[in-house]
């Protein structure tokens, strides 16, 4: 059984199916509704004088009005169809969108992603924006829960971090592994080069945030895999903080390279690098989306621009 679109009904009750309609006659239907002359009407439309004069018996027998009805030597529209003009421009306006090229960027780009990541990503983001899209507002968001709620329910459009298991419905793109690098104070012990990455557990250690999962709920950032794990742990609430207390104290703060090299230029720290023997912890961190987005290619150039800035800095 075939499922039938009922537009409207006539006045005796019949139904009227789309699929009895010939979408080709609304292109007809436009040129003659506007030229008003049927010579000139098949000519915009590349039909001879005879196909658009039987286009317009087709189109009378359909609405059951004449449409055009000759006038001294000239053609004037009834009432049904000067009803029957701003509707059929309007009708393939809309289908012209439909199939047009262009597609509109979004009004808005929210990206959860840990401040650390947020020092690379955000400056050139806008200016991706700016450039592609310049009706888009992008929204940084840092520190958020639920992220894959958010994600499923529209409120963001790609999340920076680990997850355990992505449900069905979700892109999880992991990216390649970036190595550590540990940031202390200029003349820290650790600095002189006599401390193996393994001895970094003999200070302090910051933490940004209050745990593994701090901000992110089901999406973690991946930090925790990267920090000396024998020493003492201090947990401050973003990077500027911790990057204070790297500058004062002892202290060490290990983040992927490209985040601990733009911050070691801003607050003039020295960026340790383990010895040539010792393999570096890996930071690893996944772009997670969900699919209804993967297909947009505003949305696939942003991650490709994320991936690259993650994995080289800027």
């Amino acid at each position: 059984m075939t499922a039938k679109l009922v537009l409207r009904t006539d006045d005796a009750g019949h139904a009227f199916d789309l699929a009895d309609f010939d979408l080709n006659l609304l292109l007809v239907l436009n040129a003659l509704l506007r030229c008003r002359n049927i010579t000139r009407a098949g000519s915009e439309v590349g039909l001879s004088q005879p196909a658009t004069s039987r286009a317009l018996t087709r189109l009378r027998e359909m609405f059951g009005d004449e449409l055009l009805v000759r006038r001294n030597r000239a053609f004037e529209l009834t009432e049904l169809a000067e009803m029957l003009a701003p509707k059929v421009a309007a009708a393939l306006e809309n289908i012209g969108e439909i199939f047009s090229e262009h597609i509109p960027g979004p009004e808005r780009f929210a990206v959860a992603m840990p401040d650390y990541l947020a020092l690379l990503l955000v400056g050139n983001l806008t200016g991706y924006f700016r450039e592609v899209s310049p009706s888009t507002v992008f929204l940084p968001v840092i520190g958020s829960r639920n992220i894959l709620s958010q994600l499923e329910a529209g409120s963001l459009d790609i999340a920076l971090g680990l997850a355990e298991d992505a449900p069905a419905g979700f892109y999880c793109r992991k990216l390649p592994a970036v190595p550590a690098v540990a940031l202390v104070r200029e003349g820290h012990p650790a600095g002189e080069g006599a401390l193996s990455w393994q001895d970094l557990g003999r200070f302090l250690s910051i933490r940004i945030g209050s745990g593994a999962n701090a901000g992110f709920g089901e999406v973690h950032d991946g930090l925790e895999a990267l920090r000396p794990q024998a020493g003492e742990t201090l947990s401050v609430p973003d990077i500027h903080t911790a990057a204070q207390l790297v500058q004062d104290t002892d202290a060490v703060l290990v983040l992927p390279g490209p985040s601990a090299r733009y911050l070691a230029s801003r607050y003039s720290l020295r960026a340790l690098a383990p010895p040539g023997e010792v393999a570096a912890p890996g930071y690893q961190v996944s772009l997670i989306w969900h699919e209804r987005w993967h297909r947009s290619s505003i949305h696939a150039g942003v991650r490709s621009m994320i991936a690259s800035y993650v994995l080289e800095g800027a």
